[in-house]
């Protein structure tokens, strides 16, 4: 299993981050070739500078802006078209609900889900005309468990995920699959610092005791984009550790915890 991606060719949006740093490493551990992209060009050089140079190619873009979107778009289909596409960029800054302006909310839900969009039209078609190829959208529980401080990202998600199964109808019969994973949590993954006693909420949230780390999440996109889920499309995965499970706690849960 450790060349299940030798001579493919796979792009990663939102590489400099958490999870992103995370999925480009199993992917060229397992020797994929890479297009990754962040709107940082000096945080994505210093989170891939481990990775061999031979098959990574580095290419900083602004996911709000068409022009960024387009450009992403033709650099990942030089030679053909990607074999996967992962929609990891996300933002998540912390604002109460009703102090959410325009602008914030316009930007998180453009670089959220407008960006995979668009994404999945241009390299998702590509992948359609050569007549395979798997995305895999990063999603949240988000998109189930309400939270006031984060309502335009929890929209985001319910809208890719609401994508996903849109995407997976269109391109599945052109052979391109299309699925949803939900990573637990990481600390330092969000925009801005978190507020007091948020991290421990959401690990208190396991089933299992822990959310697990990023390099385990990767292990899970990298499963839905291989061959071991050749019939896998429209899913959505969630590898949180059970705490997108709406429930009430009884005391039992309570003498867990």
């Amino acid at each position: 299993m450790a060349d299940r991606f030798a001579g493919k060719k796979v792009v990663v949006t939102g590489a400099a981050g958490v999870y992103g740093a995370a999925l480009s490493a199993g992917f060229a551990a397992e020797g994929a070739t890479l297009l990754l992209t962040d709107y940082d060009a000096g945080r994505l050089a210093a989170a891939t500078a481990g990775l061999p140079a031979a098959r990574v190619a580095l290419h900083p873009a602004d996911l709000t802006a068409d022009g960024g979107i387009d450009g992403l778009v033709a650099a990942a289909c030089v030679g053909g078209a990607p074999d996967v596409l992962v929609n990891n960029a996300g933002i998540y800054p912390f604002i109460p609900l009703m102090e959410v302006t325009p602008a914030q909310y316009d930007r998180i839900l453009g670089v959220n889900a407008r960006a995979p969009f668009r994404l999945m039209q241009g390299i998702g078609g590509a992948m359609a005309e050569a007549g395979r190829g798997a995305i895999v959208n990063v999603t949240s529980a988000a998109a189930e468990v309400v939270r006031g401080n984060g309502v335009p990202y929890g929209a985001s998600k319910v809208a890719l995920e609401y994508l996903t199964r849109a995407f997976a109808l269109e391109l599945g019969p052109r052979g391109v699959r299309v699925n949803s994973a939900r990573p637990g949590f990481a600390e330092g993954s969000a925009e801005v610092t978190m507020p007091t006693g948020y991290a421990e909420a959401i690990r208190a949230r396991s089933l299992l005791g822990s959310m697990g780390p990023p390099a385990e999440f990767a292990r899970v996109v990298m499963w839905l984009c291989s061959d071991e889920a050749a019939h896998v499309t429209g899913s959505v995965l969630d590898a949180g550790g059970g705490g997108h499970i709406n429930r009430r706690e009884g005391a039992a849960t309570r003498a867990r915890n």
